[in-house]
């Protein structure tokens, strides 16, 4: 009897076994049907990648708004240049001051003045770069330029702020002739002189 109970038994394992085995089949199969569902849709959804001629189609509009900028408003339009890439580069304003002041003593013997100063360049990135960098290794010769016309100059022409126009309208020339030479074929983007420091010491 107990031997009969025990084959009676046997099919019933095996059934229980298949019936663990059939829902981790199934929870697998939709697992990976999931996946591929997931890959799938994100492939599908993700926005092309931009044609290869979007960059020049950007700069033919860039041109086009350029142009149209130039042509309307011409005398206040900025000086522009395209580079090499494509893209376009417009002119802005850069400073240079020089390092140390200038301490001259007037020409009628009336007392000294401590000048500082400062150029403004008016040009697009790389020339402007060039410009500075030129300004820097011409500030020898430049300073000697000007503590030569500043040694001209006398206590009353330069005792008021209204008269030192004159002055600054000379130091901007002869800036631009060390720089640029006397004729140059581009003149330097040199555009004011700033006095940011101006102190007369009165001797009498």
């Amino acid at each position: 009897m107990a031997e009969i109970e025990a084959e009676q038994q046997k099919p019933k394992k095996r059934l229980s076994l298949s019936g663990l085995f059939l829902p981790l089949l199934i929870g697998a199969t939709i697992s990976i049907i999931v996946v591929f569902f997931v890959v799938g849709y994100i492939s599908l959804t993700e926005p092309p990648s931009p044609p290869e001629d979007m960059h020049s189609l950007m700069n033919e509009k860039q041109r086009e708004d350029a142009a149209t900028l130039a042509d309307n408003n011409t005398e206040n339009a900025p000086e522009m240049v395209v580079n090499e890439d494509g893209t376009f580069d417009f002119a802005q304003y850069r400073y240079f001051s020089f390092p140390l002041p200038f301490v001259v003593n007037f020409a009628d013997g009336n007392g000294m003045m401590t000048v500082e100063i400062a150029i403004a360049t008016h040009e697009t990135t790389l020339r402007g770069e060039q410009l500075i960098e030129k300004l820097t290794t011409f500030t020898p010769k430049m300073r000697s330029a000007i503590n030569f016309v500043l040694a001209e100059q006398v206590h009353d022409a330069v005792n008021a702020v209204a008269k030192r126009k004159a002055l600054e309208k000379r130091l901007i020339a002869t800036i631009k002739t060390v720089i640029d030479g006397t004729n140059p074929e581009r003149p330097s983007g040199i555009t004011d002189l700033y006095f940011t420091k101006f102190v007369i010491s009165n001797t009498r």
